[in-house]
């Protein structure tokens, strides 16, 4: 895929026409346009109708000269072909089901069955709880976000996303070091550590495993982050 934005050269009419065809294609392939580019193929498209010209300095009629235009032309803006998408979201979309669901079936075993309601199993429950919604929530956007090659949800939920992915992550590293220091000190440490560990202690501990991933993805959703660039932005990105 060729991606042009705002070219430091103008375009002759003639090249523009021979780039967008009458069908609004590139050899077959689909062609998307901004609001510029829209425009800028209607006023060439009626100038090459009535025999006109091409404007001043070898730009498209109807076209001002610092007017910037962004070219897309081939498969899409992401670069995958139509099959590259069908083939990566089926998998994905298989893989997200796995996750959800396997995820789930943990989390309503842990609380119905009085045999799998031991301590140990609270920090199980709490990584299955991060997969569960970093299955459900983070990936089908990340996905779509990928597949395009631009975020169209909006500024809004592009923060809001990139908080919670930072969370539900970071909880759920920090919810496997807590598992595996479960595991350690109740084999180094068998009889002291058993003893100690508490229902209250457990909560606890598990309570501060999400107050210190909260605590890395608050700060961007109250200011502290750096400013996207303002101005017309042709596709925009969730960075």
């Amino acid at each position: 895929m060729d991606f042009v934005s705002s070219p430091p050269g103008n375009i002759t009419q003639e090249d523009f026409l021979a780039i967008v065809g009458a069908n609004g294609t590139v050899g077959g392939g689909p062609t998307m346009f901004n609001d510029s580019l829209a425009a800028a193929a209607a006023a060439a498209a009626a100038a090459a109708a009535a025999g006109g010209v091409a404007g001043p300095g070898g730009t498209a009629a109807g076209v001002g000269p610092g007017e910037n235009l962004t070219i897309l032309h081939g498969a899409y803006p992401s670069g995958y072909t139509l099959p590259h998408i069908i083939i990566a979201s089926i998998i994905v979309t298989i893989l997200m089901i796995v996750i959800v669901v396997g995820n789930m079936l943990v989390i309503i075993a842990i609380a119905t069955e009085k045999t799998l309601k031991n301590i140990q199993n609270w920090f199980i429950a709490s990584l299955a709880v991060a997969d569960f919604f970093l299955g459900l929530v983070i990936m089908p956007f990340s996905l779509a976000n990928e597949l395009m090659g631009y975020w169209i949800f909006g500024n809004w939920w592009c923060d809001v996303h990139s908080a919670m992915d930072v969370l539900l992550c970071t909880s759920s590293i920090m919810n496997l070091c807590l598992i595996s220091l479960d595991r350690y000190w109740s084999i180094t440490k068998a009889i002291e550590y058993l003893k100690s560990r508490t229902p209250a202690r457990a909560a606890f501990m598990i309570a501060a495993v999400w107050i210190m991933s909260a605590l890395v993805c608050i700060p961007p959703l109250l200011g502290w982050k750096a400013q996207r660039p303002e101005g017309h932005v042709e596709l925009p990105q969730c960075q």
